[in-house]
């Protein structure tokens, strides 16, 4: 006596929403004929529902019989509301289903997209916390403590250099940079220990507290090019080994256990670090987790960001760095498109991308490389009679003001609320 399948659909369809979260084929799950019969042969007479018509919602074209089932097709068909993760992934995700739509334009299919957001107050380091909570006048956390940095009116007062000072902010910067280096030597030494023997390593020197300090920490996804920054090997060497300017780079991350691609850029990246002339300036910290990213996106002066437009749905990392007062050094993609206004950050490219893989590897790799030269570390070094780095500092105000609040997770929600969980 229940509803009838197509009835259960629509009212299913009514309580359900769908976010899609990559372009990426690999994470379009996609099933055979055989394997979905064997899984979802027991329903056809529970729904009174054929084969065929079961299969069809996991198809975009419902008649190929020879077509796979797949779970996001089903996920579009059956919600009532779908969104992407960024503005730029909507668009793609727009693009990638107009043969679900074929009677709108690209335009008109019905995926929307709600940019995401990170919990500022779980990601902030304790000092960074205590910071804050001294500025605002509050000795002890105050239940309503997240819910302050959600404002962008807390951030906008970092415009004012009264409240924060140049000289603050930058103290600030050494300690979290000194932090990061502190723990990385112990995890180095603590790995050294773990393998092979080596030749002796001065851990207590390794890495310079005072040079700028670059970070790249994430899944080690093919698409994220993890490696990019080393396309111009010679002349990064000779960046980093500036005795003026010296900078390194503080790697981590892992790969699926199935990708055995992403397996092999971190071999890469460990064996640079340990047979290049990068050696001292380049380190891989193992066996990734919240605590080692929670050390690295805060002690980090750049968090580098390159993956291979437009596969990236959005990303956070970068988020978390913000409130820590390291800026980002990224690909227009994902979040990143929608956040940089020239003066909050560095841009690695424009608004475009290459349909050649191979040429745009090479394009945005030049790229980095120009913006690294030519504009990254001259702003880092570039310091007052006091050893400020006026600018730079401007860069990270500007970064507070204009992306904390924006990328937080109480906005995210709330778009949520008003866009697509509230009923039309």
């Amino acid at each position: 006596g229940g509803a009838g399948f197509d009835e259960a659909l629509v009212g299913a369809r009514r309580q359900c929403l769908f976010t899609t979260h990559t372009p990426v084929p690999a994470g379009h799950d996609r099933f055979g004929h055989e394997l979905m019969d064997y899984a979802v042969r027991h329903l056809y007479g529970q729904l009174n529902v054929s084969a065929k018509e079961l299969f069809a919602l996991g198809r975009v074209n419902p008649d190929d019989d020879n077509e796979e089932f797949c779970m996001t097709v089903l996920a579009l068909k059956a919600a009532r509301a779908a969104n992407g993760v960024s503005e730029l992934h909507g668009q793609v995700s727009r693009e990638m289903w107009h043969g679900l739509y074929p009677e709108a334009s690209v335009n008109e299919v019905p995926i929307g997209h709600v940019t995401n957001g990170v919990h500022l107050a779980g990601w902030m380091k304790g000092p960074v916390r205590k910071f804050w909570r001294r500025k605002l006048g509050q000795a002890e956390p105050a239940a309503d403590w997240a819910a302050e940095l959600a404002k962008p009116e807390f951030w906008a007062r970092l415009g004012d250099e009264s409240f924060v000072s140049d000289e603050e902010l930058w103290a600030l910067r050494y300690r979290l940079r000194r932090e990061l280096i502190e723990f990385a030597r112990r995890r180095l030494q603590d790995q050294d220990h773990r393998s092979e023997p080596s030749d002796f390593i001065a851990f207590d020197n390794l890495l310079n507290p005072d040079a700028l300090t670059i970070g790249f920490a994430r899944r080690f996804a093919t698409y994220k090019r993890a490696p990019l920054i080393f396309d111009q090997l010679e002349s990064l060497v000779n960046l980093a080994r500036d005795l003026r300017r010296p900078v390194q780079f503080v790697f981590a991350g892992k790969a699926h256990p199935r990708d055995d691609e992403g397996k092999r850029l971190i071999q890469k990246i460990i064996h640079m670090s340990h047979h290049s002339k990068l050696s001292g300036h380049l380190v891989f910290l193992e066996n990734y987790d919240v605590h080692i990213a929670r050390q690295m996106v805060s002690g980090c002066d750049i968090w580098l960001n390159n993956p291979r437009r437009p596969l990236e749905a959005s990303g956070t990392s970068g988020m978390k760095a913000t409130c820590h007062g390291c800026l980002n050094l990224s690909i227009l993609d994902g979040w990143w498109r929608e956040g940089y206004d020239g003066t909050n950050g560095f841009a690695i490219g424009g608004d475009e991308h290459a349909a050649n893989v191979d040429e745009q590897d090479r394009i945005d790799s030049e790229n980095l490389y120009k913006v690294l030269s030519g504009e990254v570390i001259p702003c880092f070094y570039d310091r007052d009679e006091s050893g400020i780095p006026r600018a730079w500092i401007g860069k990270i105000r500007r970064a507070m003001v204009t992306l904390a609040a924006q990328f937080d997770t109480t906005r995210m929600v709330r778009e949520y609320t008003q866009n697509f969980y509230l009923p039309k």
